[in-house]
């Protein structure tokens, strides 16, 4: 479908915020946001139009949160996402609102009455949910991988499921980026909703709470007791990435509170962050012992033979034939690190094949993910302070100037580049790699290396730098 020049200039302002805020990589821009096409603004929703099944679910999973929050931005009004393929697109009128093959709300809608949540795999919406859970239906069980890195975590998700409240609570659930968190938190949600959908069940992630509770407190009249009243009527409460909540005194006091009220009315909590809650850093240590509380399970890095089993069944839901057997081997002996790296990697061979129309060989495998592959083979010893003192080094520099707060040219460029390797070397958390730089937070982080990748695109002699650093480390 064609667009208006109101679409099109929306969707231009749109993806503009998306690269300033540098939450989506240059080629997660290039591969899939800029492959879809808005052809709709109906007031609520924003009606983006895709071309492939595969591209949009990764889309959903890891990019419409970023979508949401940039569109927000640019209308000063929060909207709602619906995905239609560029087929059905044509035969969506003007005048009537598109048929959603997912609805994914704005956590901080403003909007007096919320759009009922859709139950999971049916995608029927109930009748008896009053909050908007956030959940995503496309995370399942049946959709989880199991191995033996996940078995006690998903059996304790299971758990919950048939016993909200009575067996762990809260569960807590931790594992580096990528390990599957964000699905297994949200299964359990779907699960519930589809076992008892009177179950008032709410998804959010702490940076979710933390803004809808800054928007509570700026704003005049009842909405902080609307915040309150939001988030203490959940039966079920997920909160994902709780590790953000790190040096946010205000938003923790007021978690605190919310935990407490939940806990003690018997609402089931369950939480999600990249390490134990006890490594949190700046955490309340009234936050930590109540988050140790119940049940601690740990998500590791999944065995080979659980990364095959996740290729293959990500290959039949993307319905992706010209991938190999050889080459999902090649993939699962190679890129160890995440499922979400395993899976992102997949997706691209996928779309080289569909632009290509040839199945690809383990030699386009290797050409096609040579940067992924790259950092897979990055040594994991190395250390932020490694990197630190690396760099202080080249430009003859403290590494305490690295670490202060200091803006001057000489001294903020190599503070830059230190996180953007940090980032790129080390297997740290932004959240990590922020507090051993001063005490920065993991926004800072990403602005950091999107300056420097931005800078790299025209400066050969960085790139060049770059490379002979990341050598060093390997």
């Amino acid at each position: 479908m064609n667009q208006t020049e109101k679409e099109k200039t929306l969707w231009g302002a749109i993806k503009e915020d998306l690269l300033r805020q540098g939450n989506v990589g240059d080629y997660g821009f290039e591969s899939y946001i800029s492959q879809l096409n808005l052809i709709h603004d109906t007031g609520t929703k924003l009606v983006l139009e895709y071309p492939t099944d595969m591209l949009i679910d990764w889309v959903k999973t890891y990019y419409s949160h970023e979508i949401l929050l940039s569109a927000a931005r640019v209308l000063d009004a929060a909207r709602e996402l619906d995905f239609v393929p560029a087929v059905e697109a044509e035969q969506v009128a003007i005048e009537e609102a598109p048929v959603a093959i997912e609805t994914m709300p704005l956590f901080a809608s403003p909007a007096p009455v919320q759009p009922e949540t859709p139950k999971a795999k049916s995608g029927k919406r109930s009748k008896k949910q009053t909050i908007c859970s956030n959940l995503n239906t496309d995370y399942t069980f049946d959709s989880f991988v199991v191995g033996s890195n996940s078995e006690f975590a998903v059996a304790a998700a299971k758990a919950v499921v048939n016993s909200p409240s009575k067996m762990y609570n809260p569960l807590f659930i931790h594992g580096a980026s990528g390990m599957g968190k964000t699905h297994l938190l949200q299964a359990i949600g779907n699960a519930i909703t589809e076992k008892d959908d009177s179950v008032q069940v709410l998804y959010v992630t702490s940076e979710d709470f933390t803004n809808s509770y800054i928007d509570a407190i700026s704003r005049q009249g009842d909405s902080l007791s609307n915040f309150r009243r939001k988030y203490r009527k959940a039966d079920v409460l997920i909160i994902d990435d709780v590790q953000f909540l790190s040096q946010k005194g205000k938003t923790q006091e007021e978690f605190f509170h919310t935990f407490n009220a939940l806990f003690a009315s018997g609402k089931q909590i369950i939480l999600s962050a990249d390490c134990p809650a006890s490594e949190i850093t700046k955490l309340d240590d009234r936050l930590t012992s109540r988050f140790e509380q119940g049940l601690t399970v740990a998500l590791n890095v999944p065995d080979y033979e659980t990364r095959l089993a996740i290729l293959r069944k990500k290959r039949r839901t993307w319905k992706s034939t010209l991938i190999s057997d050889e080459v999902l081997e090649y993939l699962a002996k190679n890129i160890t690190r995440s499922v979400r790296r395993l899976e992102g990697a997949l997706v691209r061979l996928a779309t080289f094949a569909s632009f290509s129309q040839k199945s690809p060989s383990v030699q386009d495998a290797r050409v096609q993910l040579n940067d992924l592959l790259k950092e897979e083979n990055t040594n994991s010893d190395v250390t932020i302070a490694d990197i630190q003192r690396r760099v202080a080094e080249e430009f003859n520099i403290r590494v305490a100037d690295i670490n202060g707060r200091r803006r001057t040219a000489n001294i903020a460029h190599p503070r830059q580049l230190a996180m953007y390797l940090s980032r790129r070397c080390t297997q740290n958390s932004l959240q990590d790699i922020g507090a051993a730089f001063g005490g920065r937070d993991h926004g800072t982080v990403i602005h950091a290396a999107k300056t420097i990748e931005d800078k790299m695109a025209e400066d050969s002699k960085l790139r060049e730098l770059v490379d002979r650093l990341s050598c060093s480390f390997a």
